[in-house]
């Protein structure tokens, strides 16, 4: 198996996100109105925006779950995924929306607070445990030591 490639879309929530679902799976799906800014870098390294453009973006699943949850009108995201054209099923028109396989916050202008869960294994469950001796080299003999004599 390769390693998938993408479109990585940077941006942000322009209109109220919306989670429905499908009438034939009941498949959860995120839906939002989304802004990119576009941005021109200058001969002297600067970098000038240039325009701003907006695309319907959706994820299924799981994440739609987490998504409606976690974002809001006006947040910024980062979300992996393609461009997709479809038929819309109201109007019968061609459209075009990013299907996010991910859908993140930025955390270049989110802040953010991580919370982890302990993870089972050994050694992982006691805070006591001396870690640093794991990247030590072991103690070796002097007779290991000396470089083994050549073309004898």
């Amino acid at each position: 198996m390769g390693i998938k490639n993408g479109t990585i879309m940077v941006g942000h929530i322009a209109g109220d996100p919306r989670l429905t679902h499908s009438e034939k799976t009941g498949t959860p799906r995120f839906y939002a109105r989304v802004g990119v800014d576009h941005w021109r870098r200058e001969d002297d390294g600067t970098f000038t925006k240039t325009d701003r453009t907006f695309h319907d973006l959706a994820v299924r699943y799981k994440a739609a779950e987490v998504g409606i949850e976690l974002f809001k009108k006006g947040d910024d995201f980062i979300a992996t995924g393609r461009f997709e054209k479809f038929t819309d099923p109201t109007t019968g028109a061609e459209r075009e929306e990013f299907r996010a396989d991910t859908l993140t916050p930025n955390p270049v202008s989110t802040r953010l607070s991580i919370e982890r869960e302990s993870r089972p294994g050994p050694g992982r469950d006691a805070p006591s445990a001396d870690c640093s001796q794991a990247f030590e080299r072991p103690e070796q003999s002097s007779q290991a030591r000396e470089p083994a004599p050549l073309g004898r």
